[in-house]
């Protein structure tokens, strides 16, 4: 669908584009690089005003606006300062999206109302492969509306089926977007196809892309903004050397993370506030009881503002394991070192102290754990 870009999860991801509308009134300065120009013919949108925008983090910044003639025809000219992404607006319905360059002469037909589902670009590489890239998760947001359109009208039968034709689906996609990336990794497109893939297990698709792109978009705040987050991602991908943490028990004392090394350590984000971490709790006493004494231990790490709330949740769940925090909630000093985004949140450690598996709950721990001590 058309996009732009917002923080959420690991990562930066693609949403609708209908957050960002026109009504900044912001007004970009002229470049002063190579001119660029956006033309074409919309059937349907005669005499219509059309609005050329580029999209950043925050806001829409208004680069034009344009009346379409009697025969659907319409023309921007302006001068990009790099690849980016920009918005062909009729209204908050009706728009498409694109990724343009110095000296892209790019053209586009569409039928209006019915841009997306009609619409076909040349002249721009990025802006086809965009195109290329909406084709293949389209089946997936029409799929999304049936979802949507079932749980309004409260069809659980309606809603059961076309979650699991979508799950089904979702491999595929998964599958034919990595074969995207991999054609042109170095380009926008296929940052923002990084939206399809899990970045746990498809991490290295991430990095492909950031190191792809560099320079050639190194002044896109959309590609530093996804380096940055790449950067902190190795810190703890699987793989790597999990960051120390040295942080105080319930009694004071200093435990460092790095001296449970010699053992399995799964670590273990929560908080007494928690309903899902507590819901958790007796699956993780489950798993601890039984892998224990076989070289197994957690190290629990609270995001709790007070030690009391803290101490009677350890003391209401009975978990016998390692604790500690430094009572400073989305504050500590752990959320940005392990980027945790949402709890609860695990991290299993080998005992070397490197990352072999992250956000493993419930089934999937124990099987995990299985594994591990080869049961």
């Amino acid at each position: 669908m058309m996009m732009s870009f917002i923080k959420k999860g690991y990562g930066w991801m693609l949403v609708t584009m209908l957050a960002l509308a026109a009504c900044s009134g912001t007004v970009a300065e002229e470049g002063t690089k190579g001119t660029s120009s956006l033309s074409g013919v919309v059937k349907g949108a005669e005499g219509k005003q059309v609005y050329l925008e580029e999209l950043t983090p925050n806001q829409m910044v208004a680069i034009d606006t344009v009346e379409v003639g009697e025969d659907g025809s319409f023309e921007f000219s302006f001068s990009p300062t790099g690849p980016n992404f920009y918005r062909l607006m009729f209204d908050q319905n009706n728009f498409l999206i694109f990724i343009l360059n110095e000296g892209d002469q790019t053209k586009v037909t569409a039928e209006y109302p019915n841009l997306f589902k009609t619409y076909n670009v040349e002249g721009s590489n990025e802006s086809v492969r965009l195109q290329e890239l909406n084709k293949i998760t389209y089946p997936r947001d029409s799929l999304n509306m049936v979802i949507q359109n079932a749980r309004m009208r409260q069809d659980q039968q309606a809603y059961m089926i076309a979650a699991r034709q979508q799950q089904a689906m979702m491999v595929g996609i998964a599958d034919n977007i990595r074969a995207f990336i991999n054609k042109e990794p170095g380009t926008l497109s296929s940052l923002a196809a990084l939206q399809n893939l899990d970045v746990n297990a498809d991490f290295p698709y991430y990095e492909q892309v950031v190191n792809g792109l560099a320079g050639k978009a190194d002044d896109n705040v959309f590609y530093q903004q996804m380096k940055q987050q790449v950067d902190q991602m190795k810190m703890t991908a699987i793989g790597s050397e999990a960051p120390d943490i040295n942080l105080p028990q319930p009694d004071g004392e200093l435990l460092a993370l790095s001296s449970l090394r010699g053992q399995y350590v799964l670590i273990d984000f929560w908080a007494s506030w928690c309903g899902p971490c507590r819901r958790e709790n007796p699956n993780v006493k489950r798993v601890y009881n039984k892998y224990h004494d076989k070289g197994f231990e957690i190290y629990g790490v609270s995001l709790d503002k007070t030690k009391n709330a803290w101490e009677a949740a350890i003391a209401a769940d009975g978990l016998e394991w390692k604790h500690v925090s430094d009572l400073k909630f989305w504050q500590s000093s752990v959320v940005p070192k392990y980027q945790v985004k949402g709890i609860p949140l695990t991290v299993l450690l080998d005992p070397e102290g490197k990352i072999v598996a992250k956000n493993l709950r419930g089934a999937e721990l124990e099987q995990k754990l299985a594994e591990v001590f080869a049961e």
